[in-house]
Order: C-alpha cells, then structure tokens, then sequence
C-alpha cells in the first residue's frame, strides 16, 4: 500500500511514462530524423574565424553563439513594436518567443549605432560557458520533390560592419539530389551555397574554391565584423546583394568546428526542441534602414522553399579586390574607404539629423569658400616666373598640357612605366600572401617579413617616380622660361645631372617625416616639415642648388605663408590624386567591370594627372619665387592678373 508521500512520486513517474516518454521515443525513433541528423554530423562546416585584434575596433571580436547563452541572459530584453515604454519581458526564455510576437524585437546590452566594445565583452563573458554553436535543419522544397537542402545556421551577436546591428544570422547550404535524408547519405552535395549579405555565392561540390576538410566538411572563412560566408582567403568588395563595402578574409587564425545542434525537420517537433524558432520578430534591436536587427532562420524563405530560393538569389562568384595595382590609388581601396567612412557617417548622424545637416553644410561651404577665394583667369603658362591665385595654377597647367600634349604624354607614359614595376612587386607580394599554409604555421613570420621588405621597396619606387616627375616638369617650366630648347631628351638630361642632389633631398625629406609621423604626438612637426620643404626639389632644378641650400631655400619660400602654401598644396594634390579614385568609384557603382579593370582606368587617370599636379607644384613655386627672388633667378618678375 503506497504511503501519502509516494503518492505524488508515483504520478510524476507515470506522467513522464505516458506523455514524455512516447514524444521523446517517437521522435529519436523517426527513421528520417534519424538519417538527418546523421547527414547534419557527417558535412558539419569548419569555421576559420579572423584574426582578433587587442582593440575591440578591429579584427574579428566574435563567434557563433549558441542561443541559449542569449535567452534568459539578465541583460537581454524583448520589447514590443510601440513607442516607449515598450518592454515585454526581461530575461526572456525560448517558450515566451514560441509565442510569435511578430513586430517585437530582441534588445542586447548596447548601442548599436555607437557600439564601443560592450558587445564584444559581453559576447566573450556568454561563450566562456558555451561552446560555439551551429544549427542543423533539413528541408525538402515542395517544388523540388526530388532534391532536398541541408542548412546551418550560425547565429552572432554582433554585426560589426558598415551596417552595424544587433544579432546576425547567417548559413551554409548543401543541396543534394535526393528525396529523403537516408538516400542524401548515400550521395554527395551536388552544390554549397555561403550566405552573403542579401545574398549568397554558389560552388559545385569538388569546384577548386571549395576547400572540404576531412572528405566532407565544408571551410567557411567569414569575414572580420560581417560573417558573410566567404571561400577563400581574400578582400572581397561589395556591390547589389553582395553588400555595399568590402568583406576582409586574409587574416583567418582560429579554427572552429561548431557543436551541431540537430533541429528536426518536422515543424511541431523542432518547436518543442527549440521554442525560440516560433519567433518571428527581429534579433536585434529595432533600429531605421539596414541597421535593424534581422529575422531568425525560420522567417527566412530557404527555410521552407530552399531550392526555389536557391535558384532566384545564388550567384557564381563574388568580386575580390585586386592584390596589387599598376599606378597610385586603388579604386577598389577607395571605395572601401569611402564606404566605411559613409556608413561611420550616417551611423554617428542617424539619431541626430541636425549633426548630418551641420556637416553637408560645412562641406559646401568650405568648397564654395575655397572656390570664391581664386582667380582662374588669365591662365596663360608664360611666364612660369610669375605670382598667381591657386585657380590660375591649376588653369595654367591644363592649358600647358593642351599645348603640349606630347611631351607631357611622355612623362605620362614615364610615369606608368615606373609605376608597373610596383605592379610586379604587388603581385609578388599578393602571390606570397596566397601561398598555402596551415594556420598558425611558422611562415606566417616569414610571409610577414617578406610583405613588408615589398612594401619599402614599393614605396621607394613611389618616392622616386614622384621626385624624378617633379623634377622634369620643374625643367620644362624653367627652360620655357628662358626661351632655350625644350625636349624630352633636355629634361632628362637635367634630371639626371641633378641626380646627387635630388636623392638626397629626397632622402632627407621622406625620411624626416617618417621618424617624426612614429610618434603621434609629432604628427604635427611632420605635417609642418612636409609643407615648408615641399619646394626644395623645383629649388634644385631651376636654382641649381645642392640638397642643404635647396632645403632651406623651400623653407624661406615658404615662411610667412605656411598656411596659404599648405591650403593651396592640398588643394592641388587632393585634385591629382582623387580624380582616379573617383572615376573609379562611379564605374564600381554605375557598371559591372571588373575591378581590375577598373584599377586599369583609375591608374591610367593618375599617370594622365601627375604631371599636371606636378606643373601645378611647379607653379606654385614659381610664384613663391617671384616674391621671393634669390640671385640665380632672372631679374625680371611677372605677375599674372
């Protein structure tokens, strides 16, 4: 006879006979289960994460979280779609999110649009005590009957991109021919699809840019802040369902591979294994455009209608963004710039409306002061010796181009000759980076050495393209100015019989400001040093000057016009070395080129404006010296206007 106490013992054990037992029988016993969860362990991805940076700003600062380290966490909260006060619930669990609440969203510790490093330390507490998670789903498209997609999901708590945001989930797909799990076990994929951005990249299961570990196991490498699922080791750009900017893979040094957490295909049985899949509102914090939190996996149309999806959203490749280049700046890099500059933008603007007016404000007047503040007429090119507004520079080195087209074609096509041999070492420097090594492997040390010995030599050839340049228009210029032949073959001529000095005032120049830009509190001497010098390669040439006297002369040029010579400087560098950029950016947003041709065309456009900034340069100079005359000079001073 059973006692009062064990009555209630009695009856929990026959409830959990008679109702959960069963279920759970039932549900490990289900044969396609069975044969799916099997498939989901046998093509689990591996994860080559980025490098992580010391500072939360760079690097990849996060990993796939297990969901379950998020619900019921004290600092999370769902709220609802209406205005302040609008919280549900805090520490919600996954049974309050299998009530639905469509509209409502998931709100983490943190400010998205200004994010710091709280996210990134809160995902490191969380996932101390959960192992990195991904969630395996099989599904079968209704119109697809014959073909069946394996899913995994990978949830982040953090989108660290332009587009920051709360939450990021993002996939991996394997598309078999076969119409159950069981006869999927007894074939191989016939294609993998990696889930980027709004969009998705295909490959063929055996393709050369699928790299598969261990005969099954597909590598995923996501990139830094972003996690769009990426093949290979690369700078990724951007454009339409791509995502807008670039996605960076060339630092991967930790190796994951994911808990698989197996969800079961039938939708009654995975809602009671994971409630939290019933959700249908954001995870992630509501927020206007593209900074709002994004939908869980079951909201997604891959979810139910997978091949369908496949066939209307895959793509074939991704854009990579050249290695190297042949000339100057790189559009691709440009526009990677400019987009993450843009995004930091709007993203400091977007609750403060009057602070993105305050800006586009101070911009227009700063171009409409600069612009207002010159003359542009008269723009005659002689005499070179003669003192002009920064607007009759620039005017006065376009007209001597038009009138010398040939010569200054010539050093144009100079400039693009010294500029490929850059493009060697780029290339070289890119072949080494792609080289294969396993992570973590000693080379990297030498790969590093190696990329930063290119790197100077890059950099020397640069300095020098630019010093001989400037030297040869500064030739022209002064040989036109005095009424005697003027050749190419004159020019370099001069160049090369100024060769000791210029190498030493180069050497002198660039590597004063080096050692003074090591030190951020030097910055300042070093941005100064570069502008009251900034003339000491034309002294060479037209005063005949060594590299000391050629160096305190460009100074003497230059006291009590500092700020003047610095604004007109930049103004005139700034239009040499954007046009390229620019056009670049254009063709990357109006076209489909590829980006190296596009660089092609950017690079073209700098070699065709170097040698007008540098005629630019050299009338600046000019104009300091008919101010400032010295004895070597001809007696007679122009002005223009």
């Amino acid at each position: 006879m059973l006692t009062p106490g064990a009555r209630p013992l009695m009856f929990a054990l026959a409830s959990f006979l008679f109702f959960v037992l069963p279920e759970q029988v039932a549900a490990a016993d289900s044969p396609e289960d069975t044969a799916a969860h099997a498939l989901a362990d046998r093509y689990a991805p591996v994860v080559r994460l980025q490098q992580g940076g010391e500072n939360c700003a760079y690097g990849e600062q996060f990993q796939p979280t297990d969901v379950e380290a998020v619900l019921g966490d004290q600092q999370v909260a769902l709220r609802g779609p209406w205005r302040p006060p609008d919280l549900v619930k805090t520490q919600p669990e996954g049974t309050d999110l299998s009530r639905a609440y469509p509209g409502h969203f998931l709100d983490f510790p943190g400010d998205p649009l200004r994010p710091g490093c709280g996210y990134a330390e809160w995902s490191a507490r969380i996932n101390r005590t959960h192992p990195a998670t991904v969630y395996a789903h099989v599904v079968v498209d209704p119109a697809h009957p014959d073909q069946l997609s394996l899913e995994y999901w990978f949830f982040y708590i953090f989108n660290d991109y332009n587009n920051t945001h709360e939450g990021d989930w993002e996939s991996v797909r394997l598309i078999f021919d076969a119409a159950t799990p069981a006869a999927a076990l007894t074939t191989s994929p016939t294609a993998v699809g990696f889930s980027q951005h709004g969009g998705a990249e295909r490959a063929r299961w055996g393709d050369a840019k699928l790299e598969i570990s261990d005969g099954t196991h597909p590598v995923v490498y996501p990139a830094a802040g972003s996690h769009a699922n990426k093949f290979g080791r690369r700078l990724y750009l951007g454009r339409g369902s791509e995502g807008l900017g670039c996605d960076d893979t060339t630092r991967p040094a930790t190796e994951l591979r994911p808990e698989v957490a197996y969800v079961p295909m039938a939708r009654a049985d995975y809602l009671k294994q994971y409630p939290w899949l019933g959700f249908e509102g954001r995870w992630g914090e509501r927020q206007r455009s593209f900074f709002d939190g994004p939908t869980g996996p079951s909201q997604k149309t891959s979810w139910v209608r997978p091949i369908q999806d496949a066939e209307a959203t895959w793509r074939d490749d991704s854009t990579t963004v050249p290695a190297g280049r042949i000339l100057g700046p790189s559009s691709t890099g440009a526009f990677c710039t400019a987009v993450a500059t843009g995004s930091n933008l709007l993203r400091e603007t977007l609750d403060r409306p009057w602070l993105l007016g305050l800006v586009l404000t101070l911009v227009v007047a700063l171009i409409w002061f600069a612009a207002s503040r010159t003359r542009w007429t008269p723009a005659d090119p002689l005499p070179a010796r003669a003192q002009r507004a920064w607007g009759q520079t620039v005017a006065a080195a376009l007209r001597l181009f038009r009138q010398r087209p040939g010569l200054f074609g010539g050093f144009a096509a100079a400039f693009v000759v010294l500029g490929l041999a850059t493009l060697v070492l780029a290339e070289l420097q890119a072949a080494r980076h792609d080289s294969p090594a396993d992570l973590g492997a000693p080379t990297e040390d030498l790969t590093g050495i190696w990329a930063s010995l290119l790197a100077l030599a890059i950099t020397v050839l640069t300095v020098v393209t630019y010093v001989v340049l400037l030297a040869a228009v500064t030739s022209t210029l002064d040989r036109l100015d005095r009424s005697v032949p003027v050749t190419t073959a004159f020019t370099w001529h001069d160049v090369r019989s100024h060769a000791r000095p210029l190498a030493a005032v180069a050497l002198r120049y660039f590597a004063v400001i080096t050692v003074l830009t090591v030190v951020g509190a030097t910055i300042p001497l070093a941005v100064y040093y570069a502008v009251s010098r900034a003339f000491a390669v034309p002294v060479v040439i037209a005063e005949q000057a060594s590299s000391s006297t050629a160096l305190k002369r460009s100074r003497h040029l230059t006291k009590g016009r500092w700020w003047r010579t610095a604004g007109q400087l930049t103004i005139v560098a700034g239009l040499g070395l954007a046009i390229g950029p620019v056009a670049g950016i254009v063709l990357l947003l109006a076209t489909d080129w590829q980006p190296t041709l596009i660089n092609l065309v950017s690079s073209l456009l700098f070699a065709v404006a170097m040698p007008l900034v540098a005629a630019a340069v050299g009338y600046l100079y000019f104009d300091r010296a008919a101010s400032v005359p010295d004895q070597s000079e001809p007696a007679g001073v122009a002005r223009i206007g």
